[in-house]
């Protein structure tokens, strides 16, 4: 369709730019648009749009009249952008792109609305990632004058922030998007086409194939890592991948190992498994095979994996406590390498591995008498047996901790798995049987009070009334917790407040024994420590609850770090506070300059 219309507008719009916005009341150019614009309008509503735009900047007051001209000049660009044919004499006319379907246009958003998106897209001041977040739940970007700065920001400086853009807005916008795409995709091997080609491949692109060909043939390493991986999505480009395998780049190879296990045949297990043979020893090449070796389940080819690792372990397990350093920690290292093959394999084989490893008395003894040297990587082969676990059943991984942790009190390297048994025995275990088990554990610090907090206060739904004390929890975890408060006292960290914020869900409000505790650590404690107490008080409606917050906090003095208290400004704290607070707070300003006090007095009706 020709366009001539929009581009006589657009003059007309421009004319008014140079001139000044205030001269568009009235203007008898602009009021010949309208009627030819309410006809294309019967065609598509776009242009009924438009036209309301130009009739509201007619009869606009010249105070408003630039906000105006500049919605019609935006919805006006965008139309043409998307849609708009020249027609100039003498001139070839040639398709533009990119085209949107004008359909596609959706122009809801006031510029106003859109102008802070914008910037966040383009610019490079802070908080634009947050300001993106809250115009995605707004549902800004379905705007169509949006999107030629989402392809953009694909190119910013901030990984944070294009990775967001890709993985997360663009998306949700869809196949409209393939246009602007395209536009601005090069043979280039740069991140920001490296997006741009996944993104094409998602929206299921009809030129893929023939991109993926022409990169292949060049020397674009990351631009051949993302074709790999599209490859990797069909099996008849099994031979191909074999063969990009033993590539002389490393990036190339490494996307090939991915892709051999994501096509999961007979013949590319076999080449990956190949592979991993080769490099068992090569710690720098091992990651990326490793990897791959993970993401299958390993139908083909398993028993020779599992067998190198099973190897790597005697290696080391079969060493004497006097070798030297160097080689105990590459053996422990590689084993631990070597280790993280084995996720996602559902095999006996790999649980009876898992079990040697907690029992086998020669490693054990090792990580004993050399523990300075070897307990660190060990540790993290304890996290390493988890992320294991984690892909078998709940019922395997329960008979797997019920069997093995029964003797592990001594071993520091195994507090991992009893933090993760905790945290699984929780929704499995009677309250009584979980306090039988647990109790020693944790009182002997092989289970963290993190573990501990997270268990006991975040496994409820947002919302959820938190359950009472006799329904989950057995009463003897609190008298610990009671214990464990009034002995470190004078030792207050972040662990005590964890601690409070336990008994505080489970105790109700008007258990005096806690309200009490309450009382006396304020007494105890330095009043920057008293910050989450303070909170807790409040909640609980204690009696004298201001007074006794006022008699802690009046002790602050210029040289106290009476900063912690800002944790307190403008979260609806202080406007609890009585009137009569108000004054003493402002005489207590006055006396001392503590910055804190005058600012309390601003929060105090």
């Amino acid at each position: 369709m020709k366009l001539q219309l929009l581009y006589d507008l657009q003059q007309e719009i421009n004319r008014l730019f140079i001139a000044g916005s205030k001269f568009a009341r009235d203007d008898s150019r602009l009021q010949k648009q309208i009627q030819q614009l309410n006809k294309l309008g019967e065609k598509a509503p776009v242009f009924n749009k438009l036209a309301a735009y130009v009739d509201d900047l007619l009869h606009t007051d010249p105070a408003e009249s630039a906000d105006k001209l500049m919605a019609v000049s935006t919805l006006l660009y965008s139309i043409l952008y998307t849609q708009g044919e020249t027609v100039e004499s003498g001139r070839k006319e040639k398709k533009q792109i990119p085209a949107i379907d004008i359909r596609n246009v959706n122009t809801q958003y006031s510029y106003l609305q859109l102008k802070p998106v914008i910037e966040a897209l383009t610019g490079v001041h802070s908080g634009r990632l947050e300001m993106l977040k809250d115009a995605f739940e707004r549902k800004i970007f379905e705007d169509s004058r949006t999107w030629q700065y989402l392809d953009l920001a694909l190119a910013d400086k901030y990984p944070e922030l294009a990775d967001y853009v890709e993985k997360t807005i663009i998306p949700s916008v869809g196949t409209p998007l393939i246009p602007f795409l395209v536009q601005h995709f090069r043979y280039e091997d740069k991140t920001e086409h490296l997006r741009r080609l996944r993104l094409l491949n998602q929206m299921k692109y009809k030129e893929i194939p023939v991109m993926t060909t022409k990169i292949l043939s060049e020397s674009l390493p990351s631009l051949q890592a993302g074709a790999i991986d599209i490859l990797g999505e069909n099996t008849q480009n099994e031979s191909l991948i074999i063969q990009l395998a033993d590539d002389r780049n490393k990036i190339v190879r490494e996307a090939a190992y991915s892709s051999l296990a994501a096509l999961n045949t007979r013949a590319s297990l076999e080449k990956l498994a190949n592979v991993f043979t080769k490099n068992k020893n090569k710690t720098d090449h091992l990651p990326a095979i490793i990897s791959a070796l993970a993401s299958t389940s390993l139908p083909f080819c398993f028993q020779d994996i599992y067998n190198q690792i099973a190897k790597s372990f005697e290696d080391f397990a079969s060493l004497d406590k006097n070798t030297e350093d160097k080689i105990l920690t590459e053996k422990l290292n590689l084993f631990y390498i070597h280790l993280g093959a084995l996720i996602n394999k559902d095999n006996e084989l790999v649980i009876g591995l898992l079990g040697k490893i907690m029992h086998d008395e020669n490693y054990n003894r090792l990580l004993a008498v050399r523990k300075a040297l070897l307990e660190t990587t060990a540790y993290h082969i304890s996290h390493k047996i988890i992320a294991i676990l984690h892909t078998f059943f709940k019922d395997c991984q329960m008979n797997f901790y019920q069997s093995h942790l029964s003797d592990a009190f001594d071993a520091y390297w195994k507090n991992p798995l009893w933090n993760s048994y905790f945290f699984m025995a929780f929704d499995i275990y009677s309250k009584e049987q979980f306090y039988a088990v647990f109790n020693n554990p944790v009182k002997t610090g092989r289970i963290s009070i993190n573990t501990v907090h997270k268990t006991f206060c975040n496994k409820r739904e947002k919302g959820e009334v938190p359950l009472p004390l006799t329904d989950k929890i057995d009463v003897r975890w609190i008298d610990f917790f009671y214990a464990f408060l009034m002995k470190k006292a004078t030792l207050w960290r972040t662990e005590q407040e964890m601690v409070l914020e336990i008994v505080h869900t489970y105790e109700r409000n008007e258990s005096l024994k806690f309200n009490t505790l309450l009382t006396e650590l304020t007494q105890k404690l330095k009043p920057e420590e008293c910050i989450e107490i303070f909170k807790i008080i409040m909640e609980r409606k204690i009696d004298n609850r201001f007074e006794i917050i006022y008699s802690v906090i009046k002790t602050l003095r210029r040289n106290s770090y009476h900063y912690s208290f800002y944790r307190l400004k403008n979260v609806n704290f202080w406007n609890q506070f009585p009137s009569e607070y108000k004054s003493r707070f402002l005489q207590l300003y006055e006396q001392h300059n503590v910055p804190i006090f005058g600012e309390i007095v601003d929060e105090i009706p």
